[in-house]
């Protein structure tokens, strides 16, 4: 964990992860002296119906799965309960992430590979130096890059994608942050993916309005969504995770005097 950093005390800062994800990041907040808000920007809906559709292809002990992400597991894992375990046992398990790992593991299965790299480009690259799998069962999110079906499938290997959830803008009220945000009482907002950066602005109905805090973006690719987007951003993470958009963020505010 990130140590605590003086340019976060009394900052209060707008944490737009989902519901289920939103602890980790605020706590975080709270640790550097930062003051936490919340209004959820992304939530999970898991497409059992797209899930169902792997149950035939799973029966085949020799294709590998793939899993991007831990929501992905944690959607199939909703779909097949105590079972999960056992039908994914007999096959080669690649994970993106440790946090994708962790979560295999934390339901009995255990990854064979897990890319350096936490990206389609990095699994590419990982697959690249080992065998190329005959057949791949890939869990994905609904919207996504198809680099790597591509990249295997011009290479002889039969993928199927299973879109396993998609991530949506919430509904809830989102009026008491617009009216801190009027008041200029949110200091920053931190956006973790384009999607991120769409259900906001939607979210809170005004581009002025969402251009008040300072806004904080975990990647390049992100800070380009949001520039696109209108929104002038003031911090970019050098690496892409919360705690280093956090450290991104205290430096902005350090350097800028805010």
């Amino acid at each position: 964990m990130s140590e605590q950093h003086p340019n976060l005390i009394g900052k209060k800062i707008l944490n737009t992860r989902a519901e289920k994800q939103a602890g980790v990041t605020t706590a975080e907040i709270l640790k550097r002296g930062g003051v936490p808000l919340h209004l959820a920007c992304l939530e999970m809906e898991c497409l059992h119906k797209n899930i169902r559709q792997s149950i035939p292809l799973l029966q085949d002990n020799t294709a590998e799965v793939l899993f991007t992400s831990r929501n992905g597991v944690a959607c199939v894992a909703d779909l097949f309960g105590n079972d999960f375990s056992n039908i994914f046992k007999p096959h080669k398990i690649t994970a993106i992430g440790n946090k994708t790992a962790t979560t295999l593991k934390q339901l009995g299965v255990s990854p064979e590979m897990i890319p350096e790299a936490a990206s389609q480009e990095g699994l590419i690259d990982a697959y690249q130096h080992a065998d190329i799998p005959k057949k791949l069962i890939f869990f994905r999110a609904e919207e996504g890059n198809d680099a790597l079906s591509h990249a295997l499938t011009s290479q002889g290997c039969e993928v199927s994608t299973i879109h396993a959830y998609r991530m949506k803008s919430p509904e809830s009220d989102a009026s008491i942050i617009i009216k801190q945000m009027q008041r200029h009482e949110v200091d920053a907002v931190l956006l973790g993916s384009p999607k991120t950066v769409q259900n906001y602005i939607q979210r809170i109905g005004n581009i002025e309005i969402a251009n008040i805090p300072a806004v904080a973006t975990i990647s390049h690719q992100v800070a380009t969504a949001a520039k696109k987007a209108g929104l002038s951003v003031q911090a970019t993470a050098k690496t892409a995770s919360f705690d280093a958009m956090l450290d991104a963020l205290a430096d902005y505010f350090n350097k800028s005097g805010a």
